[in-house]
């Protein structure tokens, strides 16, 4: 099979994934979308290899004009519906009472009341005709908010409780031209919200002893302990246990998550490959003089504790693949092709999970990844003449800032415009910050005394942060706001960008070949 070929194929998956977006109509349960690219394919295989020798041949074509149709179906078919039981068909302006067990931890909303998901399992009225005083079984999940109560111990996952409020409908955003909160909620099989005042805890429970979200509240109640800048707030130390765990594991204040946004360093804030190449950076340099089956074997360990401490997010769990190939060529003694790796990581995390390919993080994770594989070398190139250290802060946030760019610009409609400058000054205080808090983090999970000392050593680094974002939020044109950016435009800007790097890969080979000619003259 050619080079190209198995580009081709691997491609096509990703093609009929990202196909659903224009439709989700099935006929048989055969995608017709997913159709219209097998027919792409065949079309291709007849006419393309006449033209293009050296690329895929007419049977690889079709194979991937298959695979794309098999994809477009299969995302479709994983797409989540509420079931005929699920709690969100008992929508109803009616205060009722829903018992179930909490998934997550809660966190703040903007109006500063706790939300979290719950996982419904039975249902009753309050006192209504219209409803049964005896409780009716259900399944799906809730999206609750609550306001927050002082007389009663936080909550925390799998414990039950008992709400009473008002269950309501979530906005799909059928009729917008983006996706809506409905829409966010139903990818992760929520339906419905629920509006309570009221919450009972089931008596005789007990939190369990070991659990991945006790270890998380144990280092950020650690981390935040001597970092707190007053006895009301905690963002320090809050900021510094989201640069480590990432924002989704930690209640995060959202006046400094929305300042990190608005100034361009969001990507500080979740959790993705830059925490993973700074956590194996970590093992490995500290084993750099064992073997290398050893290294790889502490590098599968700490991926796997980073994972199961920030929970499976999309972003983490495709660094985390990404991490375990590069580790799997140490082991074996072979060099990994970075291409290579991030395609066969994205298409085997799309295949457990193909709705994962909506997620905006795993998105910008996943081209910020492509940016650097293939942009960060060429603009080395065109650095040379720096410290290759300065060339090197240049050149990382350069790559991932415009590869990112079209999909900001669709889902946020905002461009930050300092953001390569400030991720110029502020990469040495993030590394800084962000192995400081992976070490914290350690020895909070054996000492949270130690754990502490070691984060107030590190507040002077964050408080600089903080009064760099600051400053350059209060710059003048900050950002530059884009509307009407549709997704249309983020296809023709990745097109662009394809066909630059298509042009750069050839002008380079004839490059080389003019200078092998030359030589062997």
């Amino acid at each position: 099979m050619t080079h190209w070929g198995v580009l081709v194929i691997s491609w096509a998956y990703l093609l009929g994934l990202l196909a659903t977006g224009i439709t989700d109509v099935r006929v048989s349960g055969v995608s017709v979308v997913g159709c219209a690219i097998l027919l792409l394919g065949i079309f291709s295989g007849c006419v393309v290899p006449r033209f293009w020798r050296l690329g895929p041949t007419a049977r690889q074509w079709w194979i991937a004009g298959l695979i794309a149709l098999v994809g477009a179906s299969y995302c479709i078919g994983r797409s989540p519906h509420p079931a005929p039981n699920d709690v969100s068909r008992f929508v109803s302006r009616q205060e009722q009472w829903v018992l179930g067990q909490v998934i997550d931890m809660p966190q703040t909303t903007r109006q500063q009341k706790e939300r979290f998901f719950l996982q419904a399992q039975s249902i009753r009225g309050v006192g209504e005709q219209s409803f049964s005083e005896i409780p009716r079984s259900v399944s799906g999940k809730l999206y609750v908010t609550a306001t927050p109560s002082e007389k009663r111990e936080p909550l925390y996952p799998g414990q039950f409780v008992e709400l009473k409020g008002e269950i309501y409908a979530l906005d799909d955003g059928r009729d917008a031209d983006k996706s809506s909160f409905g829409d966010y909620l139903a990818k992760q099989r929520c339906f419905a919200g629920f509006r309570t005042h009221w919450v009972e805890v089931s008596p005789n429970q007990t939190p369990p002893r070991w659990a991945p979200w006790r270890l998380r509240q144990r280092i950020v109640n650690a981390q935040g302990h001597w970092l707190k800048e007053s006895d009301e707030t905690e963002t320090a130390g809050r900021l510094m246990s989201a640069m480590t765990l990432g924002r989704r594991a930690v209640d995060l204040p959202y006046e400094i998550r929305d300042s990190f946004i608005q100034a361009g360093l969001a990507h500080t804030l979740a959790a993705s490959g830059f925490h993973v190449s700074l956590i194996l950076g970590l093992v490995l340099g500290a084993l750099r003089s064992r073997r290398p089956q050893t290294q790889a074997i502490a590098g599968f360990i700490s991926l796997a504790i980073y994972v199961g401490l920030t929970g499976l997010q999309p972003s983490v769990v495709r660094a985390a693949v990404m991490g375990a190939g590069a580790l799997t060529g140490l082991a074996l003694q072979r060099k990994v092709k970075p291409l290579g790796c991030l395609l066969v990581a994205v298409n085997l995390i799309l295949l457990c999970n193909p709705q994962w390919i909506w997620d905006v993080g795993f998105q910008l994770s996943a081209m910020a990844t492509l940016g650097l594989i293939l942009t960060v070398p060429k603009l080395m190139e065109w650095l040379d003449w720096l410290p290759v250290n300065v060339a090197t802060v240049l050149a990382v946030p350069m790559a991932a800032y415009f590869w990112t760019i079209p999909l900001q610009l669709y889902y946020f409609e905002v461009l930050p415009s300092y953001s390569i400058l400030l991720n110029m000054i502020a990469t040495p205080l993030v590394v800084l910050i962000s192995m400081g808090g992976f070490v914290s983090a350690i020895a909070a999970i054996i000492w949270p005394v130690g754990g502490s000392a070691i984060a107030a050593n590190l507040y002077y680094p964050i408080h600089l942060l903080i009064w760099l974002v600051e400053k350059f939020n209060q710059l003048p044109g900050n950002s530059v706001a884009f509307e009407g950016f549709t997704a249309a435009h983020v296809v023709a800007s990745y097109g662009v960008y394809a066909a630059i790097c298509i042009w750069l890969w050839r002008r380079q080979k004839v490059d080389s070949a003019i200078d092998l000619a030359q030589i062997s003259r």
